[in-house]
């Protein structure tokens, strides 16, 4: 009996607290955030051994079952599924929403599969879902970076490469920038897909 409530006390609570929190807040703020959380629930632990000396043995189960159920509809509730979700696909998203901007953002990670309840309900994040701008999105960020790494190159010749894009970005890049001269030579031609 000991090992299967512990098990769901790890699985639930402290997958909550530090699991959860080191994946869902924004990058500039995820160790304050994260400090915070843990810091809640060391507090939600202190409360029930002061609480505890005051009240009867059946009013604590009472006690544990009322804050186990909200605690389980507020994770329900305000608590985003980022199964599958790479880290810098959120930051993107974080980016446009500490911006001001959440309608610049159309991702998967406001996919209703990977947004709260909350987030989903309430301030509808999840209709700004289009795959096909999220593309010329990513794409245009791609560009700006390969147009920066050729700027930097400018004026440093040691050869250096960015971690940042891959040899396939580049390729991309290098292929659509040939394709476009030629274009502009002898007119349109037909674009082969990359």
């Amino acid at each position: 009996m000991y090992f299967f409530s512990s098990f769901w006390s790890q699985f639930g609570p402290n997958s909550t607290t530090f699991l959860v929190a080191a994946e869902v807040y924004p990058a500039p703020v995820r160790a304050t955030a994260h400090g915070f959380s843990a810091a809640c629930g060391k507090l939600g632990a202190l409360m029930p051994a002061i609480i505890y000396n005051y009240v009867s043995n059946g009013t604590k189960f009472w006690i544990v079952s009322w804050f186990g159920l909200i605690g389980f509809a507020m994770t329900v509730v305000f608590i985003p599924d980022t199964t599958g979700l790479d880290l810098r696909e959120q930051e993107r998203y974080w980016v446009c929403i500490r911006a001001g901007r959440p309608e610049d953002y159309h991702g998967i990670a406001i996919h209703p599969r990977h947004l709260s309840l909350y987030e989903t309900w309430i301030l509808h994040r999840n209709r700004y879902y289009d795959p096909e701008l999220d593309k010329q999105d990513k794409i245009n960020e791609l560009r700006q970076a390969y147009e920066e790494l050729l700027e930097s190159r400018k004026f440093e010749d040691d050869g250096s490469s960015n971690d940042d894009i891959s040899e396939n970005v580049l390729r991309y890049f290098q292929l659509e920038k040939q394709i476009v001269s030629r274009e502009g030579e002898s007119g349109p031609e037909k674009v082969i897909e990359v």
